[in-house]
């Protein structure tokens, strides 16, 4: 298999494990593409390319098909929460909305995989060569939001959540279950335009000239649930 910078191996293929947790939740951030309105990550213009496909909304993981932010993955897990929430720092078409930070998606985390091993045999770099593990998170809920209808992140949310740093790509804020909930039901009261991120980032994205070489491409994975139930573990 040839090494590069994403791993071709689809989440079907992966022995997961369940995942017990709290009904807490953890703060993340991604950039968006520069070319859509809608707040997909940041697509590549042509490959290989250094951006890696994360978050993988299509098949519900973070931190499988690349290896960025492993601290913060690791994190998660050492914590046992159970809600990534996904803050995009929006450079999108529509301007109004532009370099402002944005909560637009969640997942709900119902299993983990430690995917060190993997990533250093099929990843031409890996940033988890000198830690022990690398675990990669999979949802069984994947809800995505318009930005018109996403949770604007002021200076007063940041206090609210009591986080007063300028937001990175390193970026992790625990958030207690109280909180949790508030955002979980302000964003589920929102219409999941998730398969419009899919179509979108499909559309915008260049030709892979890797592709169907090993059968196991970024998002070919067993279906997420879309539903906006809030139930919890």
């Amino acid at each position: 298999m040839m090494l590069d910078g994403i791993m071709r191996k689809s989440a079907g293929s992966i022995p997961w494990q369940d995942y017990r947790s709290s009904n807490k939740g953890m703060i993340v951030t991604y950039d968006t593409d520069p070319v859509s309105e809608l707040a997909i990550r940041e697509v590549p213009e042509e490959l290989p390319s250094a951006v890696l496909p994360e978050p993988n909304y299509e098949s519900g993981t973070y931190g499988l098909y690349g290896c960025s932010k492993t601290k913060i993955r690791n994190a998660f897990y050492k914590e046992k929460l159970r809600y990534i929430f996904f803050v995009a720092r929006y450079q999108g078409a529509k301007v109004e909305f532009r370099d402002k930070h944005f909560v637009t998606g969640v997942y709900r985390v119902h299993k983990t995989a430690d995917v060190h091993k993997l990533h250093l045999r099929y990843l031409a770099e890996s940033n988890c060569i000198d830690i022990e593990s690398c675990m990669a998170l999979l949802a069984d809920q994947v809800h995505f939001v318009a930005v018109g209808d996403a949770l604007e992140v002021t200076a007063a949310t940041q206090e609210l959540w009591g986080y007063k740093a300028k937001f990175t790509k390193q970026t992790r804020i625990i958030l207690d279950e109280n909180h949790t909930k508030n955002m979980l039901e302000y964003l589920l009261s929102k219409p999941n335009v998730l398969a419009k991120y899919i179509e979108e980032t499909r559309r915008l994205s260049p030709e892979d000239p890797n592709a169907g070489e090993d059968g196991d491409d970024a998002g070919d994975s067993e279906t997420v649930e879309t539903s906006t139930q809030t139930e919890t573990a």
